[in-house]
């Protein structure tokens, strides 16, 4: 299976920097983040992953969460490791697609191969206020523009041919301009002539990840996607989404094993269950309920919630939301609630210990079990591991339950391949 970790410098429980399982004040420490990336990469994970937020956090006044620029971070612990991919999230809203090729080709110089780009349109209402726009798009102009940009950026990779760089010295020539072509691009949403100013990166084309749920989202992952992040919350579920990304991808002229569909989970590691419990219900003590409201509304679009009982049934809010509002994530809070009739202080919890992803709460065998279960029933493809504490339950995870993924024959026991696109081909472990 396939494993990459979504780093939070805190982890993704609201509030958690409180607990003294954290290291609170690190936030924008190079070492910390080193030590994560570092842990990720000696437990074998394909990558670490880099999310990110255009605004700050609404809930930022019980809520260390902090967004550092992901190109900026990645770019420094590219030196601090040697193996691990590093994927980064960029926004095609509120980008321009030359300088997204651009930062993400030298990244993936700077680390020999080891680069992977998020695709995100933003759903985030308040982000247009920050980019000079009153209103954030509505979904289906994101995702049109979004489509655009994407081929603009693999167009601007593709302008260097891969034995462009000659460096003779002897005639003087260092690179061969028939090698190197302009991309010309006209569309409705971009006009760009290129070249890059860096060559063709180490990857050829470096590997795409996206997480969006919703119609447009889904056809533009199985499109170019190579890693699909995923809610999902129940294996059946699972395996009907995953099956459906599959077939899109080969109604796209792709072959059905080109994308790895990857659910979130967050899991909670103890010696024994009862151990493992007491931890989730600690870390989920520390849960601002305010802080986690506010990142709910947030992700409906800026939806007031405020005039809802926290004890009362979570409405049915479908149909509800604004036009620019995100789909996948919204659905799922909703959808999860009233199937389980959840108050909405029920659901606050569910979503502040791990930002509405599943929690395995249990031994290291139990979690295994579980990931086993999901990953043999083609469910998932591997998971994106989401730790509730770093750098705990990060440690937690690669320390108890990657051995017994590798002990299994799961999971890899070292590196067989240098690139972040050999992690991700199906080969056995060198």
């Amino acid at each position: 299976m396939h494993l990459a970790v979504f780093a939070q410098a805190m982890g993704a429980a609201q509030g958690v920097w409180r607990s003294p399982r954290t290291v609170a004040g690190t936030e924008l420490s190079l070492g910390h983040w080193a030590h994560l990336a570092q842990t990720a990469e000696a437990g074998c994970f394909d990558a670490f992953f880099v999310a990110d937020a255009l605004t700050l956090s609404p809930g930022i006044a019980g809520d260390a969460t902090l967004r550092p620029d992901p190109v900026a971070l990645l770019s420094a612990l590219s030196v601090a490791t040697s193996r691990i991919g590093l994927i980064g999230t960029s926004s095609t809203t509120y980008n321009d697609p030359f300088t997204v090729a651009r930062q993400f080709a030298t990244l993936d110089h700077l680390s020999e191969g080891r680069a992977g780009w998020n695709v995100v349109t933003t759903a985030i209402a308040a982000a247009a206020e920050n980019y000079g726009t009153e209103t954030l798009p509505d979904h289906e102009d994101r995702y049109e523009r979004g489509e655009e940009f994407v081929d603009v950026v693999l167009g601007l990779w593709d302008c260097w041919e891969p034995d462009a760089v000659v460096a003779d010295r002897s005639s003087g020539v260092f690179a061969d301009l028939d090698r190197i072509r302009s991309l010309d691009h006209r569309g409705r949403h971009f006009r760009v002539r290129g070249p890059l100013t860096v060559p063709r990166s180490p990857q050829g084309r470096l590997p795409l990840a996206q997480a969006g749920s919703s119609g447009p989202g889904m056809r533009l992952g199985a499109r170019v996607a190579d890693l699909v992040f995923t809610t999902q919350v129940d294996p059946e579920a699972s395996l009907a989404f995953a099956d459906e990304m599959r077939t899109l991808a080969v109604a796209a002229g792709r072959h059905a094993g080109d994308l790895k569909v990857l659910p979130g989970v967050t899991p909670i590691v103890g010696r024994t269950r009862a151990e493992a419990g007491d931890l989730a219900a600690e870390l989920g003590s520390y849960v601002s309920e305010p802080s986690t409201l506010q990142f709910m509304a947030a992700s409906f679009g800026g939806l007031d919630l405020s005039s809802y009982e926290l004890d009362d049934p979570f409405p049915d809010l479908r149909g509800q939301l604004p036009a620019h509002a995100g789909v996948s994530r919204p659905e799922l809070f909703i959808r999860t609630a009233l199937e389980e009739r959840l108050t909405l202080r029920q659901l606050l919890q569910r979503i502040g210990l791990s930002i509405g992803h599943r929690s395995l709460v249990g031994t290291p065998d139990d979690i295994a079990d579980d990931l086993q279960r999901w990953f043999e029933a083609g469910a998932a493809d591997g998971f994106v591991v989401i730790p509730a504490d770093m750098p705990a339950g990060l440690t937690d995870f690669v320390g108890e339950v990657v051995p017994r993924l590798q002990a299994r024959g799961l999971f890899r026991k070292r590196y067989a391949g240098a690139t972040l696109r050999d992690h991700l081909a199906d080969r056995p472990t060198a």
